[in-house]
């Protein structure tokens, strides 16, 4: 306990010297050599980045180790809790000839749906092979799945002229909230590819000095934000700031204790992608929600009022009534709580947040950004 001005500020000053403090203070304002070589946060940037790490073949140079570690981190880990029949006593046994696994990029394949007659496309982001396994990844960084993406990716695979012992589809994306519409595709996120696949790769005894630097501005790349919000796209200083927080843990919670009613400033965030403007039709946006994705929920005067759209029509259920938009839903929803004279509008995708089945919010106004990230993404590939 603090127990006098002086005494906190003398804290204070072995805080801001500590080495471990001015370490993490470094890490918020360098940047990385990736954001330096402009391709911070493009997912082709990522999909390479993550091949060579996998490759037993790269310059990397240790072998299939990252290859297990991510083949168990997808197996037994996933953010889905999907489980495989590859489980780690098979990963082990070099029964799965890993060492022969070639790693590609950008990997187009078409095959012609049966039911339409139609031709479908695919250009799979990662691709990894042998001749027992199969594992394909579809990558999404500042963007989310295109209209029935995962879909059409599992009925190309279905119809390909090849087989595999062991075929498995993976979605990898920053945001846990962004699911993909396949549910046979298997959902991991880029903290799961840091906690089980990088952090042990840096740590590994044979990595060389020049990969462990590589690895590192990898890392802090992943740090920094993305798409202009203040998120990382997977938290890598936890082990630093836990370190810090047991040094100077009375200074510190001093400081919390000083501030927790308070709403401190939106610090600055530095991102490595430039932020777009949504600007979208509201028939755009729900035509790209799935299933998980079409109940909404709002907060007005300290009432919580829940609705639902209909992802077919686009039509918002409130109150046993249907309306043309989240805007005149909120209207509704609004009235329903100030009274039915109260007229003035009130902007929807502020207001409704989509609740996800495990009870994770998002606001409808920050999905909307997803997705003009997401076709805007589409347009620059």
């Amino acid at each position: 306990m603090i127990r006098n001005e002086k005494e906190l500020k003398t804290k204070l000053n072995q805080l801001i010297s500590d080495s471990d403090f001015l370490r993490l203070q470094e890490s918020f304002e360098k940047q990385s050599l990736f954001q330096l070589l402009g391709f911070g946060h493009r997912e082709t940037m990522h999909s390479s980045f993550i091949s060579w790490l996998l490759s037993p073949t790269s310059s990397l140079n240790l072998g299939t180790f990252p290859l297990k570690r991510f083949l168990y981190y997808i197996s037994e880990e996933n953010v889905s809790n999907a489980k495989t029949v590859i489980d780690f006593d098979l990963i082990e046994s070099d029964s799965l000839q890993l060492e022969e696994m070639e790693v590609a990029t950008e990997v187009s394949e078409s095959a012609v749906d049966p039911e339409t007659n139609q031709e479908l496309r695919a250009r799979f982001d990662l691709c990894l092979t042998n001749d027992l396994v199969k594992i394909i990844v579809e990558n999404k960084v500042l963007a989310r799945e295109n209209k029935d993406q995962t879909e059409t990716y599992t009925k190309i695979l279905k119809q390909l002229d090849d087989s595999y012992t062991y075929e498995l589809k993976v979605f990898l994306s920053p945001d846990a909230t962004v699911k993909p519409k396949c549910p046979e595709f298997i959902q991991i996120d880029y903290q799961g590819l840091y906690d089980f696949v990088i952090l042990p790769c840096l740590n590994h005894p044979k990595i060389t000095t020049a990969n462990k630097n590589i690895l590192e501005e990898y890392i802090h790349n992943l740090r920094m934000v993305y798409k202009g919000v203040n998120k990382p796209m997977a938290r890598v200083n936890d082990e630093l700031c836990v370190a810090i927080y047991d040094k100077y843990k009375d200074v510190l919670d001093e400081i919390f204790d000083a501030v927790k009613n308070e709403t401190p400033e939106k610090r600055t965030a530095k991102t490595s992608s430039p932020i777009r403007k949504s600007n979208i039709s509201w028939k755009e946006l729900y035509s790209r929600l799935n299933e998980d994705e079409k109940n909404l929920e709002a907060t007005y005067g300290g009432a919580v009022r829940e609705a639902e759209i209909d992802l077919t029509s686009g039509k918002v259920l409130f109150e046993g009534k249907e309306y043309s938009s989240p805007s005149a839903a909120a209207i509704a929803a609004v009235n329903s709580v100030k009274g039915e004279n109260y007229t003035e509008r009130y902007n929807g995708y502020a207001l409704w947040s989509i609740v996800y089945p495990n009870g994770d919010k998002k606001k409808l106004s920050d999905v909307r950004d997803d997705i003009a990230a997401s076709l805007a993404q589409e347009e620059e590939d």
